[in-house]
């Protein structure tokens, strides 16, 4: 009788257990279909906000591109090949925008449109008379153009990623003109996980900082999260970066849910890169990383 109840409890044991395994989520096999619940309760970041390039047309800008498509048409296999029924020549055209970038009153071309592959193409090509020569190109779309003295200043192209990418990034290029003839100067960009949490109000002016440790932790929301595990982009909970220096940067917003609950909307510079992160495409430009850090884990220069 004695053995009978033992077994008896023995199995009852092993079927508790049964049932709290199948109740719980195995954080590794967390799949695609669950992986959203959480980046949904915030309002996340805007994608990059795409130029309209209309106001900047020259006059007649029907001839320019005519003048254009006549010697540069071979360019652009991708919208006369009739593999692609969707692209044609008059499709073309309307992905070419007539612009004068040097001042020298001889409308150049920006094209912004389809590349051919999964991204778009920003590409401009210098009007020099007689020819047409590419001076530029970057994936994506033009975010902003600021002139001086009608001459291209700044330039800014935004890529709100494609397929299987989950991240934002503008990238600022300066540009200087020498003898009419432009050169762009890469600056730096900006990156953010595509489900960052947006602050609701920036400061003015942003404020310097430094981690306390070498273990700053960069988040996409305003909230400690270090699970489940997400198997795209593989990370746990919340996590954008993780760092193992002091690094440093600029504070951008605040929220603070009270009682030295703060968090801060930061920019982290790219002197001290994080030793693990979610992110991609940081070699091609100075990369200033932006995210959420708990006010527990920095210093603020307020001076």
């Amino acid at each position: 009788m004695h053995n009978l109840k033992l077994s008896r409890i023995l199995l009852l044991l092993l079927m508790l257990c049964a049932l709290a395994g199948n109740a719980q989520i195995k954080l590794q096999s967390y799949t695609s279909a669950t992986d959203t619940f959480y980046w949904k309760r915030y309002t996340h970041i805007p994608r990059p906000q795409r130029l309209n390039l209309r106001p900047y047309v020259a006059v007649n800008p029907g001839k320019v591109i005519e003048t254009f498509l006549a010697r540069n048409l071979d360019q652009f296999p991708h919208f006369t090949q009739d593999s692609l029924p969707k692209f044609s020549v008059e499709k073309l055209k309307k992905c070419l925008y007539p612009i004068d970038i040097n001042g020298d009153n001889l409308p150049d071309i920006i094209f912004s449109g389809y590349s051919g592959g999964a991204s778009p193409l920003v590409q401009i090509y210098l009007n020099r008379g007689d020819s047409f020569e590419l001076v530029f190109e970057d994936y994506q779309y033009i975010t902003r153009l600021k002139k001086k003295s009608r001459r291209l200043t700044e330039l800014s192209t935004g890529d709100a990623g494609s397929g299987d990418n989950y991240l934002y990034f503008t990238r600022d290029y300066k540009v200087i003109q020498e003898h009419d003839v432009p050169e762009f100067i890469k600056v730096k960009q900006h990156v953010a996980y595509r489900y960052t949490e947006e602050p609701v109000r920036y400061y003015p002016a942003p404020i310097p900082f430094i981690a306390k440790t070498d273990t700053m932790l960069l988040r996409a929301s305003a909230a400690r999260l270090n699970e489940p595990f997400f198997p795209k982009p593989e990370t746990f909970g919340n996590i954008v970066a993780k760092y193992r220096s002091k690094a440093k940067g600029v504070v951008l917003a605040i929220k603070s849910f009270g009682k030295g609950n703060d968090w801060y909307f930061v920019e982290a510079y790219p002197g001290t890169m994080p030793t693990a992160s979610i992110l991609y495409d940081l070699e091609r430009m100075p990369s200033f990383i932006r995210g959420w850090v708990s006010g527990q884990s920095i210093l603020l220069d307020l001076k």
